[in-house]
């Protein structure tokens, strides 16, 4: 009898081992109001299913996202995998030591199903620290029913004269123009960073990041704030823009109240998730078009602003998070995530599960583009994206003047 007591008490220990063995993982993500939180679920859950390991999603709002996670990442509490546009500030967090170094555990099997831009994006200094999962592309969206109420042909919008013409012929029609979401200033930093890229180039942005010259104080980014002053003379924006946030302009684009909308492929599902009917623009309603490229410029009209996106590991992230990442970045996942419409996925091969026409066309934007330039309020560093972010309000604003924002962007480089 105490044999089979001593047999069954090691019997339990070994179970409790093992159970505690598998480590809940701690997903940290952004909220959203479409169809991809809940998918993410499903396969959190499928991953659990399938191997026994917890999965535990929590989210953020997206501002509350920015603000929390810097602390969260300093604590105890942190995810062991977080959401992530890569860039300068996944940069940051990696040199502070807030991330894991994961390249011994990816193996090359995987490697060879993932993209290589996706790979280099969450590398840093050599060591894989994220695993990259989607790309995205920001360009204007318009409603096809108000453009042909106003009597506009997006397919003549070829340059920024032929944008801001178009824009008045919106407006003479009584119809507002622009839907923007001032009060996160993101949104509106998506203007002055892609009139930057026409008017500098891929040149002028290495130039200006290497310190040499006058840097983001130099004509071309002077030129930037200029042309978005001239977009902001027309008085484009829907009233009371500057307290809007995203997702209330967002849901005004997706009310049919504006024209166009500039801003990333997510918004596919989030103007109409903000929308107040729910349901937004339909497919056959909504349009896109890349940003049109400026006279004179030293940009490409093929160049694109956007993200490659993903996940970063956090410093004690346990391996059970690599796993889970693993099935998640899996080419089978990713292609459902293109079926699914929810972005467009990086795993080689799962482009071709895009049944969306602007996500495939934006799929092929991508493909063109010789120069895909990440979010420059996350590509520059939180301190120097802050400023970006914060003059390209004022300029909406009239606050400050396109000389001044060029010379506190540079000044804020200088001071990073």
């Amino acid at each position: 009898m105490k044999f089979r007591f001593k047999l069954f008490i090691l019997a339990s220990l070994l179970i409790f081992s093992l159970v505690q063995a598998q480590n809940t993982v701690h997903v940290l993500r952004l909220s959203g109001t479409d169809a991809f939180p809940a998918w993410f679920d499903s396969i959190a859950a499928q991953f659990t299913a399938e191997t026994g390991i917890p999965v535990d999603v929590q989210e953020l709002e997206n501002e509350d996202f920015k603000k929390k996670l810097p602390t969260l990442l300093q604590t105890n509490q942190a995810p062991d995998i977080f959401y992530s546009w890569g860039g300068g500030i996944f940069a940051e967090q990696s040199k502070s030591g807030a991330t894991r170094d994961v390249t011994s555990l990816m193996g090359e099997d995987f490697l060879k199903t993932q993209s290589a831009a996706g790979v280099n994006a969450f590398t840093y200094d050599g060591k894989i620290m994220g695993v990259a999962t989607q790309v995205s592309q920001v360009g204007f969206f318009y409603n096809k029913d108000l453009v042909a109420q106003a009597g506009v042909d997006v397919s003549t919008i070829k340059t920024w004269d032929d944008f801001l013409a178009a824009v008045q012929t919106v407006k003479d029609a009584g119809i507002t123009p622009i839907a923007a979401g001032g009060a996160d200033k993101w949104p509106l930093h998506f203007y002055w960073s892609y009139l930057a890229m026409r008017e500098a180039g891929q040149e002028g942005f290495a130039t200006a990041k290497a310190g040499e010259g006058d840097g983001f104080a130099s004509e071309a980014f002077v030129a930037a704030g200029e042309d978005f002053k001239r977009l902001i003379d027309l008085a484009p924006f829907q009233e009371g823009f500057s307290a809007a946030t995203y997702n209330v302009a967002s849901g005004y684009f997706g009310d049919g109240k504006a024209a166009f909308h500039l801003m990333g492929d997510w918004d596919i599902g989030a103007q109409a998730g903000n929308s107040a009917s729910g349901t937004g623009l339909s497919d056959e309603q909504l349009g896109f078009f890349s940003f049109p490229a400026v006279d004179g410029g030293a940009g490409r009209a093929t160049d694109t602003l956007g993200g490659i996106n993903g996940w970063v590991f956090s410093k004690n992230a346990p391996d059970e998070a690599v796993q889970f990442m693993q099935y998640y970045a899996s080419a089978k996942v990713q292609e459902q995530a293109g079926t699914e419409n929810l972005y467009i996925p990086l795993a080689v091969g799962a482009d071709a599960g895009i049944t969306n026409a602007i996500r495939a066309q934006i799929s092929r934007n991508l493909a063109e583009s010789q120069w895909h330039q990440i979010f420059l309020d996350q590509d520059l560093g939180a301190d120097v994206g802050g400023v970006v972010n914060d003059i390209s309000l004022q300029l909406a604003t009239g606050d400050v003047d396109p000389q001044t924002a060029a010379e506190l962007i540079q000044e804020a480089w200088d001071l990073r």
